[in-house]
C-alpha cells in the first residue's frame, strides 16, 4: 500500500488516496523532479512548448504542467495539453480519452471518474488540436485540426508527455494506459489501430462497431439519429417524456426480468425480451399510467428501425430529449439538458459534412442520399466506424485492450461492438487467438457509458483487470462489479454523485446495493437457481457464475 499523501484536504480524502492506490496494486513510490518551466522544457523537443509548470496541492501534491505540441503538414496547429505528475508516483501513465468532439484540455478522467493523480498516476490529456464545444464538429473543415482530432494530436501529446514523465522521475520504464468511452473510446480505437506502440493497455468504452443486420438500414449512426429526431417530431404527442419512458421500462422489466433466469430487476440480454406496448394504451385521452397511440407508435418505430434496446428505456432520454421539442441545436454542455442529443449531434454533422451552416434537420430532414454522402465524407476523412477489422498492430506491439459496452446503450449497440470484434477474430485466426490480447464485456443495466440500473464501479473494475493483465500477465476473467455507496470500489475517488469529468455527463446507477458478476466475451453470467428463494441472493456475486454460451 502506498504512503498517505500529507497535503490532502481532510481525512476522508486521505482514505480515498490510500484505497485507490491499494486496489491498483501500487508498488514502489518514485520521487519527483524539478517542477519548473525551464526544467520541463529541457526534456522535450522543439515541437513542444511548455507554458507553465507549478507545484500544485490538489487533488494530491503534484507538478502541474501546461503546454502544447505543434503539428505540421498539414499545419501548423497547436495541440494543447496538461500533464499532472504526482509527488508520489506509482510508475503508471494514464491518458484521458475525451467524449464527444473534445475541444478542451481535461484534468479528470471520464471513465473511471475522478482524477487519477489522486491514486499516484501521471495523468495527461489534450484538446485534440482545437477549442470548441463538446458536440461541435465544425473544426473538421480545417485539414490540420481534422487530422489532429482524429488521431495525430493525441499521439504527439502522448509521446511528449510520456517523455516528460520518464525524465521527470528518471525512470527507464512506465506502464502506459488509455481509458475513455464514446468519443474517448474512439480515441482509444485510433490509438490501437494507428499508434499501437503508444500504450501497454487500453480500456475502450463503446468506440463503435458494425450494426446488426438490417438495423439501422445503413451502418451509420447518423441514420439512427435521423430516425430518433423524426419520430420525436413526427406529430403532436409523439415525443417520449422521461416519465413515459420510465413507465414503459417498469412494465418491460416486469415482463422480461426472468428471461435471464434471475428475478433481479435487470434485463441482462435485451435480445431475449419482447413486449406488446399496445397493452399500455390509454383507454381515452392521456394519463401517467398509460401510453397514447402516438407514443406507442414512436416506441415501436424506434425499436424496429434503430438498434435502441428495449431494456432500460429511461436511458433513451439523453438522445430523444429530456424536454419536449422544439430544441436548440447549440452543441454545448449547457444546452444538453434542454435538448435532444440526437438532434444536436445530427445538426452539427449535417452543417459540417454537407457544408450547410444553417441546415435545420427538423424542418428539412436529411435524405437517404445525404446520409450516404455524409458517411462517404467521414470515410474519406478516416473519421468514423472502426474499420478495417484488424488489430495485428496491437498484437505485434504487445499491447492489451479491454472493450466494454452497456447492454442498454441507446446510442451505440453492444451487439454492433461484438459484431466488429467477431470480424476481427475471423481475420486473426479465431476468438482464442484474439483473446490473448483483446477481450470484451457486456455491462448489464448500463446505458451510454454508464447509468441505468447497472454497476457504479464497472469501469474501475475493468481498469483493474487491465492493469493486472498488463503488469502481472493475469488474463481477464469474471469481474465482480458493484452498485450502492456501501459496495462500490472506485479507483480514483469515492464519490458517486453526478460526474461531468471530461465534459461527459454520466449519471450514477439507479439500483440499490448489490454485486454484478460480469463475464468476458463468450461467457454469460448465470444465477444459481438453488438460491432463487433466498432473500437477497441475487445481489451477491457468489451466487452467480460465468458459463460458456
Amino acid at each position: 500500500m502506498s504512503k498517505k499523501i500529507k497535503h490532502s484536504s481532510g481525512a476522508g480524502f486521505v482514505r480515498t488516496l490510500t484505497f485507490g492506490a491499494a486496489i491498483c496494486g501500487m508498488g514502489a513510490v518514485a520521487n519527483a523532479g524539478d517542477c519548473s518551466i525551464d526544467a520541463i522544457q529541457a526534456m522535450v523537443g522543439s515541437d513542444t512548448t511548455i507554458t507553465s509548470a507549478a507545484p500544485t496541492a490538489e487533488p494530491a501534491p503534484h507538478c502541474r504542467i501546461d503546454g502544447y505540441v505543434t503539428t505540421t503538414d498539414p499545419g501548423p496547429n497547436k495541440n494543447n495539453f496538461r500533464l499532472q505528475l504526482p509527488d508520489e508516483w506509482n510508475n503508471r501513465f494514464y491518458f484521458i480519452g475525451m467524449g464527444g468532439s473534445a475541444g478542451y484540455v481535461p484534468t479528470d478522467s471520464q471513465i473511471p471518474s475522478g482524477n487519477p493523480v489522486a491514486a499516484g498516476f501521471a495523468v495527461a490529456g489534450t484538446d485534440t488540436g482545437h477549442q470548441a464545444h463538446l458536440l461541435d464538429w465544425s473544426f473538421l473543415d480545417d485539414p490540420a485540426q481534422r487530422v489532429d482530432h482524429i488521431h495525430r494530436g493525441a499521439h504527439v501529446v502522448t509521446v511528449a508527455t510520456q517523455k516528460i514523465t520518464k525524465a521527470y522521475y528518471d525512470a527507464d520504464k512506465l506502464y502506459r494506459y488509455h481509458s475513455g468511452c464514446s468519443g474517448g473510446g474512439r480515441m482509444g480505437m485510433e490509438a490501437i489501430k494507428k499508434h499501437p506502440e503508444d500504450y501497454d493497455g487500453v480500456l475502450l468504452g463503446w468506440p463503435g462497431g458494425r450494426w446488426p443486420e438490417g438495423k439501422p438500414p445503413t451502418p451509420y449512426t447518423g441514420q439512427a439519429f435521423t430516425i430518433m429526431v423524426r419520430e420525436m417530431t413526427r406529430e403532436p404527442g409523439s415525443w417520449l417524456s422521461p416519465a413515459k419512458l420510465k413507465l414503459a421500462e417498469e412494465k418491460v422489466t416486469e415482463a422480461c426480468d426472468m428471461t435471464d433466469g434471475a428475478n433481479d430487476g435487470v434485463i441482462w440480454d435485451h435480445t431475449k425480451c419482447e413486449f406488446d406496448f399496445s397493452t399500455l394504451q390509454c383507454e381515452a385521452g392521456d394519463g401517467p399510467e398509460c401510453l397514447t397511440q402516438p407514443e406507442i407508435t414512436s416506441i415501436n418505430n424506434l425499436l424496429h428501425n434503430t438498434s435502441m434496446p428495449i431494456s432500460n428505456m429511461t436511458q433513451w432520454s439523453g438522445f430523444l430529449g429530456r424536454v419536449a421539442p422544439p430544441w436548440s441545436p447549440e452543441p454545448s454542455v449547457e444546452n444538453m439538458p434542454k435538448a435532444s442529443g440526437a438532434h444536436v449531434i445530427l445538426t452539427t454533422w449535417a452543417r459540417t459534412f454537407l457544408n450547410q451552416p444553417d441546415r435545420d434537420v427538423i424542418k428539412d430532414p436529411l435524405t437517404t442520399e445525404e446520409l450516404e454522402r455524409m458517411n462517404e465524407i467521414r470515410a474519406e476523412m478516416d473519421f468514423g466506424d472502426p474499420e478495417p477489422a484488424d488489430l495485428s498492430g496491437l498484437k505485434k506491439a504487445g499491447g492489451k485492450a479491454i472493450f466494454f459496452a452497456g447492454v442498454s446503450d441507446p446510442c451505440c449497440s453492444n451487439i454492433a461492438n461484438k459484431n466488429w470484434l467477431n470480424d476481427v477474430a475471423d481475420n486473426m485466426g479465431g476468438k482464442d487467438k484474439l483473446a490473448q490480447f483483446v477481450t470484451f464485456y457486456d455491462v448489464p443495466g448500463w446505458g451510454h457509458c454508464g447509468g441505468g440500473t447497472g454497476p457504479g464501479d464497472g469501469a474501475d473494475r475493468l481498469l483493474q483487470e487491465l492493469i493486472n493483465w498488463v503488469e502481472k500477465g493475469e488474463t481477464p476473467g469474471p469481474v465482480e462489479m458493484h452498485s450502492g455507496a456501501d459496495r462500490t470500489k472506485p479507483i480514483f475517488n469515492t464519490d458517486n454523485e453526478l460526474a461531468t469529468e471530461s465534459g461527459v455527463v454520466i449519471p450514477p446507477p439507479e439500483g440499490g446495493s448489490r454485486d454484478f458478476l460480469v463475464c468476458p466475451w463468450g461467457q454469460v453470467s448465470v444465477f444459481d437457481q438453488s438460491k432463487a428463494n433466498v432473500p437477497g441472493a441475487v445481489n451477491e456475486a457468489e451466487n452467480w457464475s460465468c458459463q460458456k454460451k
